[in-house]
């Protein structure tokens, strides 16, 4: 088991999905200039703009590099779409794209998953403040193209998830993911007064990643 305040391997019980826990996706929303819905893989060629727009970011953000690869193809985006909409379907991951309030532009992406997912299996946790990674019931991790960072959208959109998370889904304990070499998320969480909880590492990771807490 998790050890607060420690260093430690996790170890899981039988993996139990968003549904086996009773978290069923909430709808999307409507924002200032932008609208938040579930990824479908008919988002395809919109989607592949925006990754390859933000490339570099991502490079850094996925944390299993090289993400994405210079060829990566709309046909290798569909592979991860429809992926993603099997998960979202099966209760197992929830995903939404961010798009422009005409949808004609995907702003960007978040990503839900459950305390047990398959990416801490193996990580190694140390708690800041005593929170136990099995007291979480949702981790949630985003990104916006970095072509809105100008125009403060990465801080205006999360701000908006946090209400969201609050108001519309029967989550209690979410914490907001980023790593240690993003800075502008780093500085977007931050400024909303999130308190960072506890890191984990995992041994593909390139970096360490960072767990705020939500609520």
């Amino acid at each position: 088991m998790y050890r607060s305040d420690a260093t430690s391997e996790l170890s899981y019980r039988a993996q139990m999905s968003f549904r086996d826990q009773g978290i069923e996706p909430a709808d999307g929303f409507t924002g200032d200039g932008f609208v938040v819905r579930p990824l479908v893989p008919s988002d395809v060629v919109l989607d592949h703009e925006a990754v390859m727009s933000t490339r570099e970011f991502l490079y850094h953000w996925e944390q299993e590099p090289p993400y994405p690869p210079e060829d990566f193809s709309v046909a290798d985006n569909l592979e991860d779409l429809e992926q993603m909409d099997g998960e979202h379907r099966k209760g197992t991951r929830y995903t939404y794209t961010v798009m422009n309030a005409d949808e004609t532009q995907t702003l960007g992406c978040i990503y839900l998953a459950p305390n047990d997912d398959r990416m801490y299996r193996t990580a190694e946790v140390t708690s800041h403040d005593g929170t136990d990674l099995s007291s979480i019931d949702a981790t949630v991790a985003f990104w916006v193209r970095t072509s809105t960072w100008e125009d403060g959208f990465e801080r205006a959109l999360l701000e908006s998830v946090l209400g969201w998370l609050r108001d519309d889904w029967s989550i209690e304990r979410p914490v907001i993911m980023t790593n240690e070499k993003l800075d502008h998320q780093i500085a977007s969480i931050e400024s909303l007064g999130l308190t960072r909880c506890f890191d984990y590492d995992r041994d593909k990771d390139m970096y360490t990643s960072h767990a705020y807490r939500a609520a």
